[in-house]
């Protein structure tokens, strides 16, 4: 939802300036509507367009990158990495838990474990509670595949 509403506000903006634009030419033919001398006259115009525009040049490619990530690793989901903490809790070496939804097409659990942990004992948690519980508060998305992926660290 976030990335239509500023890709509309982006639209809206550039619409208004492109219709300026046509209204400042239209009214005053004789005027350039954008005078490349300003800038050598006026040194404070240089320094603020020379700060703006690679501001906002990074804003746009930061959006860029997490609309494009967002389909592929999804969204998290607080709740669902709280029942799997439930369903894990008291294992030893269990380092990070997250659960996300990826587009509607399926759940990913990612357990990360450090040397050491029982691996039958967790994935033994997994199989028999912890995707129960997940699936339990994940609402609409509750019917979709679990991919589950398990990694242990090195030392």
């Amino acid at each position: 939802m976030a990335n239509r509403i500023g890709i509309g506000i982006v639209g809206t903006l550039l619409l208004l300036a492109g219709l300026y634009a046509l209204w400042a030419r239209d009214a005053h033919p004789d005027l350039a509507i954008l005078d490349p001398g300003f800038f050598a006259a006026h040194i404070w115009a240089y320094i603020i367009a020379a700060a703006v525009l690679p501001a906002a040049a990074a804003i746009a490619t930061r959006w860029l990158i997490f609309a494009l990530a967002l389909h592929r690793y999804g969204t998290r989901h607080g709740t669902g990495t709280a029942m799997l903490g439930v369903a894990l809790q008291g294992l030893d070496r269990v380092d990070k838990l997250t659960v996300r939804v990826v587009c509607g097409e399926r759940t990913r659990i990612h357990v990360r474990c450090r040397p050491g942990a029982s691996l039958g004992e967790v994935a033994r948690r997994l199989d028999q509670q912890a995707i129960t519980r997940v699936r339990g508060v994940l609402g609409p998305s509750a019917d979709l595949p679990v991919l589950v992926r398990l990694h242990v660290t090195r030392l």
